[in-house]
């Protein structure tokens, strides 16, 4: 197995119309930093972390370039990995320690992994139907633990469906 690598994925840039003058920085984000390793056939990469802005999840597998940067960036989705990505945003409130046992709750009750960036969670949920995945969430949300923010099958994940993602080399 390789070393871990960082992958920048591009962001299109949002549709003027659809902004919200919020203040947040997140608005002005144009990539994110996913890590990943190599795998065969050259080029490929085999996610070990999930993306928290666009629908990526460890486990899938991408192709990657060097960009005129000399980073490596995400330039196709080559196969999503057989599972649900979600993202959750816990309750502000929460301690440390809570977001923690609500991760472990997850991990014993199906999901693979679970990873947190900034105010979200980000957590991988194989081999488990979309129904059970939402009846686990929606009872987390309705219990106060925080709110439901995107859930991504494996369909959602492909290249066809990634429209917020640039895969021009740059």
């Amino acid at each position: 197995m390789s070393d871990p690598v960082r992958l920048r994925v591009r962001l299109l840039p949002a549709d003027p119309g659809d902004q919200v003058e919020s203040g947040d920085p997140v608005d002005d984000v144009d990539h994110d930093e996913v890590m990943a390793v190599a795998v065969e056939p050259e080029g490929t990469y085999r996610l070990e972390s999930s993306s928290f802005f666009v629908p990526l999840a460890a486990g899938d597998l991408v192709r990657a370039a060097q960009a005129t940067s000399g980073l490596l960036q995400v330039v196709d989705v080559v196969e999503p990995c057989d599972a649900v990505l979600t993202i959750f945003a816990p309750n502000p409130d929460a301690s440390p320690e809570a977001i923690t046992g609500l991760m472990r709750i997850w991990e014993a009750t199906g999901a693979r992994r679970s990873e947190r960036g900034g105010p979200f969670v980000a957590t991988v949920w194989p081999d488990m139907p979309m129904d059970a995945v939402a009846a686990q969430l929606n009872a987390d949300q309705a219990a106060g633990r925080g709110e439901w923010i995107l859930a991504a099958e494996q369909h959602e994940r492909r290249r066809e469906a990634q429209d917020e993602i640039d895969f021009e080399l740059a």
